[in-house]
């Protein structure tokens, strides 16, 4: 054979080869399952059009990573829609077939996305990592990709900025220029009338979220109008309209205590909540299936001093659709706070009855422990404070709360740092030395540092040392 036939030999057997690897990684853009459900079922199909479509027309595909990085762009779509089996370990799939991809050589900046996302080291330095989403960010923005992949990698980079810089520090260029690349591409998502509903809603809500109330109300209208000219027969229009005007509320009125807002606060407070709660109440009418009405109306209820059982009626509505919500837990958790309308024993018993409850699961139990942390906060600092958790009805509490937890969610493991701080605190020498092991890569910073969190290590061998 010549070298001119061996040559074209190979490139044939290449090409055949790439063709095969396509076909393959395409077959499972289609192989899984689909839903039921048509709402999600078209939340599936506009998220696989938006990964794994638009990942064939980028132009970063490559024969030796085409397999992966269509399987972990595939199951990031169907994660996306909810469409997945039951303990379907979808991280680990998007982040074992990334790792593939990348090492195969994968440039593509949806594939990395994914990689920082999921795959990436974390451990080292926060700066480092700033620099890395900002790659992704321009990467992806220079892009084929669809516009809200674009505002998914700002949004993410902004939360690292957040991260990195610190959360007032609104004004650092990285976060004004990732800023200034979801907004643009918000507003070109905002104006494709093909985007399903709850996509446009979840990016609206989440680029509010990002605003930090620098010009929420204005950054609102425009896309209030947007909205309501693509969407306004969904009820998520309204829906967001009521979470909007609440983030206004609490925006206007501050974070202080009541005695520190000024009358014209009070009064933008009450108006903009009043605009929120009847937002809700139209968006329930429309469909009264969505958990997170209820929950807004939780805060409605909160902020416009409304009685209890008003406040009971929504968190009964809430719990009815999603029997796990810890949100709707969480916000009737706060209505019940000392400098609301509750006191230590409302918000003990209400956590107690989270803890003792047949109906309710998932993370729900964890709002007895919850109820003691909260309370502990709240405490002006005084000896009571520092012996809270030492008391003799807080740590069976605790302990209780964390281990129905963990029976319910076994593979919940960052939370072997919250018991393991409560133990500490608590000085249960002997369950310290049991969750030390299983905190894995440890969070220094939650324990105060690596020093602190030696310190506490070294206390607890000594008194194990101490107790034979």
């Amino acid at each position: 054979m010549t070298r001119a036939r061996l040559a074209i030999f190979i490139v044939a057997g290449a090409c055949i080869v790439e063709f095969l690897v396509t076909m393959a990684a395409h077959h499972k853009r289609f192989a899984r399952g689909t839903s039921s459900d048509p709402v999600k079922q078209a939340h599936l199909e506009w998220n696989l059009q938006t990964t794994v479509d638009a990942y064939y027309k980028a132009g970063f595909r490559g024969y030796y990573w085409d397999g992966p990085a269509v399987l972990a762009l595939t199951e990031f779509a169907y994660s996306r829609a909810g469409v997945l089996g039951t303990n379907e370990p979808w991280a680990q799939i998007i982040t074992t077939n990334v790792n593939a991809a990348i090492r195969a050589g994968c440039k593509d900046p949806m594939v990395n996305y994914l990689y920082i996302r999921y795959a990436m080291d974390q451990s080292n330095l926060k700066e480092r990592f700033m620099d890395s989403f900002m790659q992704m960010m321009r990467t992806m923005n220079g892009s084929r990709y669809p516009p809200i992949r674009k505002f998914y990698a700002a949004a993410r980079t902004m939360d690292q900025g957040f991260y990195t810089y610190g959360y007032n520090a609104t004004n650092a260029p990285d976060l004004n220029e990732a800023w200034a690349v979801l907004t643009q591409n918000l507003a070109a998502t905002l104006s494709d009338k093909n985007v399903p509903a709850e996509e446009a809603y979840e990016a609206a809500e989440l680029a509010i979220s990002l605003d930090g109330g620098k010009s929420l109300e204005q950054m609102y209208q425009q896309i209030e109008q947007q909205y309501f000219q693509n969407w306004s027969n969904d009820y998520t229009a309204w829906l967001l309209k009521g979470d909007a005007y609440i983030d206004m509320a609490w925006s206007a009125r501050g974070s202080g205590y009541a005695g520190s807002v000024g009358q014209d606060a009070w009064k933008t407070f009450g108006d903009d909540l009043k605009t929120a709660g009847s937002s809700l109440e139209k968006a329930w009418g429309m469909y009264p299936k969505d958990e997170r009405i209820p929950v807004q109306m939780i805060r409605v209820c909160e902020g416009l001093q409304k009685p209890r059982d008003e406040m009971e009626t929504w968190f009964s509505r809430a719990m009815a659709i999603d029997p796990d919500s810890f949100n709707a837990c969480e916000q009737k958790l706060h209505y019940l706070y000392p400098q609301w309308y509750g006191s230590r024993a409302d918000m003990v018993a209400f956590g107690r009855e989270c803890l003792t409850s047949t109906n309710w699961g998932g993370y729900v139990p964890l709002m007895l422990y919850q109820a003691h942390r909260e309370y502990w906060f709240y405490l002006s600092e005084s000896d009571y404070k520092k012996a809270y958790w030492k008391l003799p009805d807080v740590w069976p509490d605790v302990e209780a709360s964390f281990e129905r937890f963990f029976r319910l969610n076994p593979d919940a493991t960052s939370y072997y740092h919250n018991y393991a701080w409560c133990a500490y605190q608590a000085e249960q020498w002997n369950k310290l030395n049991e969750l030390i092991p299983k905190l894995g890569t440890v969070n220094y910073e939650y324990f105060g540092g690596e020093d602190e969190f030696n310190k506490m290590v070294e206390l607890a061998k000594e008194h194990v040392v101490q107790n034979k």
